[in-house]
């Protein structure tokens, strides 16, 4: 109904416009506020004909039931044009597409065939249609239909069951194991968090630049399919130094993720395998001296116990890799409850800052400690046990 053959492999561009057409018609984001609407090249990724973008959307818009507006003065301007065009059509498709015309100039809305038909007698009805979503709802059984095609699509996807015409694709591991290095390659987690924008610069028909073979938007799709991670947006963005896209544009897909902890697990399982030398070795509380990274390192200064010491030393004590919040570590230190609203406003903060500062000066790692205003943890990594 959506995809003309879910066991024939998409390109992203594909993808893109059909998973695209379906966000924008039951959230209702990214659309014109002040004529809650969108057009068709909301839905393209890279640069392509308006009537590829239209006749690939046509069935799915079609079903959904979704009204296309068109302002009457585009019709206006054009109306010499359009009517030398429709002197040649038989008398059937003349009256049909005057119809269609009198509802345009009455300001109504008119359906996807209408459009479809319009488009005989005049073909920038591609660049001049708007859908239109005021007082629209998709139907729940449209909806469910819709995305179960889509899921059914990436299962095939994940099984790499796909066939596949013009070009080869990557394996689905494959294409995991790319999207697990877009992300370590950036120091995604460690600078952002869970929740941060992927990047991929592609091509004018929504190839990766770096990959070819590389789906980027299915992967995201089947990596939240097994959840890993949430999908919460995506869309192109568009460079160049002209007014008008040339060659030297450049066309960059975005994507929105919050990856989960079973995908961190594993991009940690990767890393301590790739860096066994980046491993705690062990932890002397009397010197204060921490064996990591092949380094002795002299977290305590003449034996002084500062936070930084104190936190390591409690942090060393757990042995999972669960969060240990503020109260539990100022207990472990020997404070009361009642001695918390007395202490210094963010002091643990404070003493993993300065931890990770000690840790990056002798080995160049930087993310060492998690930890925010609430809690910290030895980030796990760079620990010998399995999460």
């Amino acid at each position: 109904m959506i995809i003309e053959d879910i066991n024939k492999h998409l390109t992203d561009q594909e993808f893109y416009t059909f998973t695209k057409f379906i966000k924008l018609i039951t959230e209702k984001k990214e659309v014109n506020k002040k004529v809650e609407s969108f057009n068709l090249y909301k839905l393209m990724l890279g640069i392509e004909e308006k009537y590829s973008v239209f006749s690939r959307i046509f069935m799915t818009a079609q079903v959904a039931g979704i009204p296309i507006y068109i302002n009457k003065y585009f019709i206006k301007r054009d109306n010499k044009n359009i009517n030398e065009e429709l002197q040649d059509k038989p008398k059937k498709e003349q009256n049909n597409i005057l119809k269609i015309l009198e509802k345009i100039q009455s300001n109504k809305t008119i359906k996807i065939e209408d459009a479809a038909d319009l488009s005989w007698v005049w073909y920038e009805v591609y660049g001049n249609m708007l859908f239109c979503l005021k007082e629209y709802e998709l139907n729940e059984k449209i909806k469910n239909i819709f995305e179960n095609e889509i899921g059914n699509y990436i299962n095939t996807f994940i099984d790499d069951k796909l066939t596949i015409n013009d070009k080869n694709y990557y394996r689905f591991e494959s294409q995991k194991h790319i999207f697990i290095n877009r992300i370590e390659e950036n120091n995604k987690i460690n600078l952002y968090g869970n929740n941060f924008i992927i990047q991929e610069e592609i091509d004018r028909d929504g190839f990766s630049k770096r990959n070819p073979d590389f789906c980027i938007l299915q992967t995201v799709y089947a990596l939240e399919k097994l959840g890993y991670l949430d999908v919460l947006d995506f869309w192109t963005e568009k460079q160049s130094d002209e007014t008008f896209f040339d060659q030297k544009t450049r066309i960059h897909l975005n994507v929105n993720i919050i990856i989960k902890d079973s995908l961190i697990k594993e991009i940690n399982a990767k890393y301590k395998k790739n860096n066994p030398d980046k491993m705690i070795e062990s932890f002397d509380k009397q010197r204060g001296v921490l064996k990591f990274a092949n380094k002795n390192i002299e977290i305590s200064k003449n034996n002084k116990e500062t936070d930084a010491v104190l936190l390591l030393k409690t942090l060393m004590k757990e042995e999972s890799s669960e969060w240990k919040h503020n109260d539990e570590i100022l207990t472990d230190w020997g404070y009361h409850e009642t001695d918390f609203k007395n202490l210094p406003k963010n002091k643990i903060y404070f003493a993993a800052q300065k931890l990770n500062n000690t840790i990056e000066l002798e080995t160049g790692i930087k993310d060492f400690i998690e930890y925010n205003t609430t809690k910290a943890r030895i980030n796990p990594k760079y620990r010998k046990i399995d999460e």
